[in-house]
């Protein structure tokens, strides 16, 4: 029982290691080829997942995320963050598990036993069959193995979520390792590598940077033509792998006006003349709509900046008068005021008054037990061992299982109240009506100066008259819109704040101004089959605003598209420009004079000593000139004047001195450099498999994800 109990107890832990590691992990649940269960849902390639599969998975990690934090409800953004993770998970499986058949690749029975209970176990097989100290415990977990069916179910379902966790683990590590050893650095290329990364130029130059007042930007333009053709000549640079949506809305927030606010604050102020003479303040404001009476005790720092400030100065009994607190107006009476500790520790022993439903008895029985077992405490007996004879609700089968922690304002008030002015060591007994508590106070943290206070609450909020106002002018707006070009005059026209959202996809949950759960409404409009470009929606209702939504653009996947990148095109256009307006110049001079000083003079800039290696990415101080470096190493040579290209500007350059490494250095002296070019190969080919394998696989298949209908 000890060691079931033991296994138990990490069961809940490890479901949601697991589950975090599966979401960030790449080989999921994945039936064999042949079965036709699946529907079109997500296809990968002639793979199809089903909807219920994901579904199942989805809710399998959200219960397990749920636990994880402590059953708080997940915010839209995490659910649908969670809805991605499982999409991924699900699709890398079908990518991965193609790979590993084709390759034959498995983890064998004896490979699985010796990793979960082996001498060098998994990580999280040594957390599992831990002991008492929480050291691994080979003995543990060889016995659970071998008596796997004597095992609480619960128990064994964890071991098997862990156990398809090593074996996915260890069949992607064999993967990894294949695709690791298949890179390969010959020694002729590792020590060349090596030696012109030592190579070394000492520099003496000048730069005449694209922003020199010869080629200022309102002397250089660029026509449209210029424009395109950089982006035809460049736009392998920018891939895009799925499709984009450029969408563009007005929201019309739905605020209260002028005459609410001042019809609001009038209504507060008559409430508060009736609270001041109310017999029951706790009462009255639990009538109120936007109220509830909360009768926990708050120390100083824990109440809003407008009671925090003043209650702890007054005396018990007194008013606050009312005031703004964020979205509402508020007003208070300050009800009691007590020193009280935040928490305290404690024991009990609980006795049903007819006992339990699988063990009844008469409630004479019962007192008699209760009677007992508070006997035997005064008397000076052992608390734990009383609990586990007399108690209906035994502590758990370990050392000290009964003590836990009550807090002021938590779930056991009713035992805080009872307990809190209780020396620690006291033992007492407090009837209720389902039977008898015996409580023991073992520790008591420190008072503080607390209040009891009830406060009305009135939600400044637009009128049922004003929200029609409003609904009424988007919808003005949006009647007889049937084009982009219409929506965006009228929002020119009647001076609307417009927003965009230029890179909108189909799985989009994020649109600026909106919450998750209006985005996806949104998104889903944009992405229907009838959106067709340039159309304008309806007006969309939500509890804050109201949102009329034009599709201007579609962006097929390919390469990102000119509009997008206009910006930038013009800018780099004009810099090419720029270069050979500026190329022409400092040509001219140079065939008049190679002195650079008078060269700089000529452009108003300095004669600069720069001395910089062949795998240096920036040419000192002047930034990444990647090329310009190249063009140096490639062409240049000693006293030559060269005219180089770059990114900041153009360069004027005279190479002083060139240092190489000697080619015929010792043999241990090469092999050490032949073999930290080739670890660093290695390296950085590793992290290249790492982080870009899955997304170099999905390449491989056509993926079909029809998430963007259901959610």
């Amino acid at each position: 029982m000890a060691v079931i109990g033991r296994i138990r107890k990490h069961s809940v832990i490890l479901l949601v290691i697991v589950a975090v590691a599966l979401l960030a992990f790449i080989v999921g649940d994945l039936k064999k080829p042949g079965n036709k269960t699946y529907s079109d849902f997500i296809q990968v390639g002639k793979a199809k997942i089903s909807y219920m599969v994901y579904e199942d998975k989805y809710n399998r990690y959200h219960d397990i995320m749920r636990q994880q934090n402590n059953g708080a409800t997940m915010s839209h953004e995490e659910e649908y963050q969670l809805r991605d993770n499982v999409y991924n998970e699900l699709v890398d499986s079908v990518v991965l598990y193609s790979q590993l058949t084709a390759l034959g690749l498995s983890v064998t029975p004896d490979e699985l036993r010796d990793l979960v209970a082996g001498e060098q176990p998994h990580a999280y097989a040594r957390r599992f069959f831990s002991d008492a100290n929480g050291n691994y415990s080979s003995q543990l977990a060889q016995g659970f193995l071998d008596n796997m069916s004597q095992y609480d179910t619960t128990v064994v379902k964890a071991y098997q979520d862990l156990e398809r966790y090593v074996e996915r683990e260890a069949l992607a590590n064999k993967y990894f390792t294949l695709l690791n050893k298949a890179a390969y650095t010959p020694k002729a290329m590792a020590l060349r590598e090596a030696e012109e990364g030592e190579s070394v130029a000492n520099l003496r130059l000048v730069q005449v940077s694209y922003g020199h007042p010869m080629v200022s930007d309102d002397k250089v333009s660029v026509t449209e033509k210029e424009m395109k053709q950089w982006y035809e000549d460049n736009k392998y640079r920018f891939p895009q792998d799925e499709e984009w949506r450029n969408m563009e809305y007005v929201m019309f927030p739905i605020e209260p006006s002028a005459a609410d606010l001042s019809a609001i604050e009038t209504e507060v102020r008559s409430q508060f003349e009736e609270f001041k003479t109310a017999e029951n303040p706790r009462n009255f404001v639990a009538r109120m709509v936007d109220s509830r009476y909360d009768s926990a005790y708050y120390k100083q720092g824990e109440l809003p900046a407008g009671l925090d400030s003043t209650l702890f100065r007054m005396p018990v009994g007194s008013f606050v008068e009312p005031f703004i607190e964020g979205e509402y107006w508020c007003f208070a009476k300050l009800l009691n005021a007590k020193m009280r500790p935040d928490s305290l520790n404690i024991s009990f022993i609980f006795v049903a008054k007819q006992g339990l439903q699988n063990a009844p008895r008469k409630e004479a029985e019962s007192r008699k037990i209760a009677d007992s077992a508070f006997r035997e405490l005064l008397a000076g007996g052992d608390f734990y061992e009383v609990a586990m004879r007399r108690s209906d609700m035994s502590p758990a089968q370990q050392p000290d299982s009964g003590r836990f922690w009550v807090l002021d304002g938590g779930a056991e008030q009713v035992f805080f109240d009872t307990l809190y002015r209780l020396a620690p060591g006291s033992v007492t007994r407090v009837e209720y009506p389902a039977g008898t508590y015996i409580f023991r106070v073992n520790a008591v943290t420190s008072f503080s100066p607390k209040v009891q206070v009830a406060v009305g609450r009135k939600q400044i909020a637009a009128s049922s008259e004003t929200i029609d106002n409003i609904e009424s002018a988007a919808n003005n707006f949006a009647n007889g819109i049937p084009s982009y070009e219409v929506f965006d005059q009228k929002v020119v026209n009647e001076k609307l704040n417009r927003r965009a959202f230029e890179r909108t996809t189909a799985t989009s949950y994020a649109v600026p101004g909106l919450d998750a759960s209006s985005s996806r409404e949104v998104v889903r409009w944009v992405y229907d089959k009838d959106t067709k470009k340039g159309s304008v929606s309806q007006v969309f209702s939500f509890e804050d605003k109201f949102v009329v939504v034009a599709l201007k653009d579609i962006y097929p996947a390919g390469y990102m598209p000119f509009d997008m990148l206009r910006s930038y095109a013009e800018t780099m256009a004009r810099r090419d420009k720029k270069a050979e307006i500026l190329q022409k110049s400092i040509d001219e001079e140079v065939a008049r004079t190679k002195d650079m000083g008078k060269l700089a003079a000529k452009y108003g800039a300095e004669v600069d000593t720069v001395s910089v290696r062949f795998a240096d990415r920036n040419l000192g101080h002047y930034g990444a000139e990647a090329a310009v470096i190249g063009e140096l190493f490639g062409k240049g040579g000693e006293n030559k004047l060269m005219v180089c290209k770059g990114e900041m500007g153009m360069y004027i350059i005279t190479p002083m001195q060139f240092t190489y490494p000697d080619a015929m250095r010792a043999d241990n002296n090469r092999s050490e450099l032949v073999q930290n070019v080739t670890n660093y190969q290695n390296m950085m080919y590793r992290n290249q498999i790492q982080q870009t394998l899955t997304t170099a696989l999905r390449k491989q298949y056509k993926i079909s994800d029809y998430r963007a209908k259901v959610f």
